[in-house]
């Protein structure tokens, strides 16, 4: 994950082609903001609109006015003011301004995209003027219109969004803020150059799920909408090439509302090991991987960084039964939320290809989590070997800060009474718009956990599509270590509860992969 950059933007967007260009030499005039009339006050009366849209708001009912404006209310209300500022040589200006703004690429498990430092003490003229507009009269005619009293508090910023930038599923839900809005400065846009505001159905326990509303952005339309327990959003994914989506966005702030925390309802439970022949494991996992000489090379080797990586774990011919297994159309995938925190697909068990299922039930199993002991000197199994004092202890764990064993000896410490390894599983499928985020808690662990994923059917896939794992200490913005997909490797993490994990979003990259722009992967976590 890239760290904080920092780039000054000199580009104009025109006719959707972004260039580089000069700064003009032609003089600017500064402008004073004016915004569309038909909107707001005139001689401190309420206008016939601003009454009916205060009702509206007021009832939850839609609106959508002769003036232009719209205001829908499902899934939750949010208010469209097309033409909001009347004077097109301002707002030209004020583009320009915008692009001279020093830009800090932002990129994590939630978005990636490029933003302005807050612009409260910007003092370009137009962004000044707007400023002073939006957080003056404007501020007083949103509390007129929405019922919510709001303070002075200055919270403005603008965004650019290119070629394959996206702001995932949230509720804006920070302290103060109660009011979100954005004034979009973008080039002619259609709905097949991505860029929309998607606004989120719930469930019954205030979770998201689907999209229920697509907004398109338009130049000079100010959108906005009261920030609250449900206003879960996103920005799609931008799938033009070409265009910029460049907008002014924000919030206004007034007293704190209650939010109840929602429940995820979604989690896996833990099971213990299944008893299979210990032949199966003979018959499916490379012999290389079962030789005891390679397990003690592969046991130090992870007792030292915590982590690694077995290439061509299964046996061939097993591996291609598990590949023409994955295209069977009878296989049911379910969709996995809330969007808020993941979004992906596993396959329903009881609709796998029988192949498929004994390969679940394989790393299920009791001789395969006796196979991780050998690997990683984890108590995973009552034959599994004691942990080595000495080995490891002066290093630095690469997905933890201390050694294995380090971590082992702690939790022998810390547990009163013997706990009995298990485990948690299924099988995923990763294509377009898939990702999990680090407040995925089904990623989650009591104490230390081993995360172990078997990757499938992704030749040719590349890191600039999103889909790699990537592992960060809690309230640490660096990057522990990633995970990248390879075909029919097992890559095995150690972790402990200071340790959190995201699958970055998949772009529409992915579609250049060869036969199907999608992946698979077998992903389980054991306990100890």
């Amino acid at each position: 994950m890239s760290a904080l950059l920092k780039r000054k933007i000199s580009e104009k967007a025109t006719n959707g082609v972004t260039t580089k260009t000069a700064k003009s030499d032609k003089a600017k005039v500064t402008l004073d903001v004016t915004l569309n009339a038909n909107y707001f006050e005139t001689e401190n009366s309420d206008t016939q609109f601003q009454t009916e849209l205060k009702d509206c708001f007021a009832s939850r009912t839609t609106l959508s006015h002769g003036n232009g404006a719209a205001l829908h209310v499902d899934p939750f209300s949010c208010c469209l003011l097309p033409n909001f500022v009347e004077n097109d040589q301002f707002l030209q200006q004020l583009k320009d301004e915008l692009l001279d703004q020093e830009y800090h690429a932002k990129n994590n498990d939630l978005y990636m995209f490029q933003q302005t430092a807050d612009l409260k003490k910007c003092t370009s003229p137009c962004i000044k003027s707007l400023r002073e507009t939006l957080y003056g009269p404007f501020r007083e005619w949103l509390t007129k219109i929405t019922g919510i009293p709001l303070n002075d508090t200055i919270d403005m910023n603008g965004s650019r969004y290119t070629d394959r930038d996206v702001l995932l599923c949230h509720d804006d839900a920070l302290e103060g803020r109660r009011i979100a809005y954005i004034l979009y400065l973008v080039p002619p846009w259609t709905a097949a150059d991505g860029g929309t505001l998607d606004l989120f159905k719930v469930d019954e326990n205030r979770q998201p799920t689907v999209v229920g509303r697509s907004l398109m952005p338009s130049w000079n339309t100010l959108a906005f909408f009261e920030v609250g327990p449900v206003s879960f959003h996103q920005v799609s994914e931008i799938l033009s090439s070409d265009k910029v989506r460049i907008s002014i966005n924000g919030w206004f702030h007034g007293p704190d509302i209650e939010r109840p925390e929602a429940s995820d309802t979604a989690l896996s439970p833990l099971q213990t090991s299944l008893t299979l022949d210990v032949d199966v494991l003979f018959d499916w996992v490379n012999p290389n991987y079962l030789d005891l000489l390679m397990q003690v090379q592969i046991r130090e080797k992870f007792e030292e960084d915590s982590e690694i990586e077995l290439e061509h774990f299964l046996k061939e011919e097993k591996y291609q039964e598990v590949i023409a297994a994955l295209q069977s159309t009878k296989t049911s995938w379910l969709s996995r939320g809330p969007a808020n925190r993941r979004h992906y697909e596993k396959a329903d068990s009881d609709t796998v290809p029988e192949v498929l299922l004994q390969c679940l039930q394989l790393l299920s199993s009791d001789a395969f989590f006796l196979t991780l002991s050998n690997f990683t000197g984890l108590a995973l199994h009552e034959l599994s070997p004691e942990s080595d004092d000495e080995s490891g202890a002066d290093s630095d764990s690469a997905a933890g800060g201390a050694s294995c064993t380090e971590k082992v000896e702690k939790v022998v410490e810390s547990e009163k009474e013997k706990s009995v390894p298990s485990c948690k599983g299924e099988l995923c499928r990763w294509q377009h718009g898939n990702y999990t985020m680090l407040r995925d808690i089904e990623a989650a662990r009591a104490t230390f956990a081993l995360d172990a994923f078997l990757f499938c059917k992704c030749e040719g896939w590349q890191p600039e599509y999103g889909g790699f794992i990537s592992y960060l200490a809690k309230e640490e913005d660096e990057e522990l270590m990633t995970v990248n997909p390879t075909e029919n490797s097992l890559a095995l993490v150690y972790c402990d509860k200071d340790t959190l994990r995201f699958v970055k979003y998949i772009n529409h990259g992915i579609r250049a992969m060869q036969d199907a722009p999608q992946f698979y992967s077998f992903s389980f976590q054991y306990q100890e």
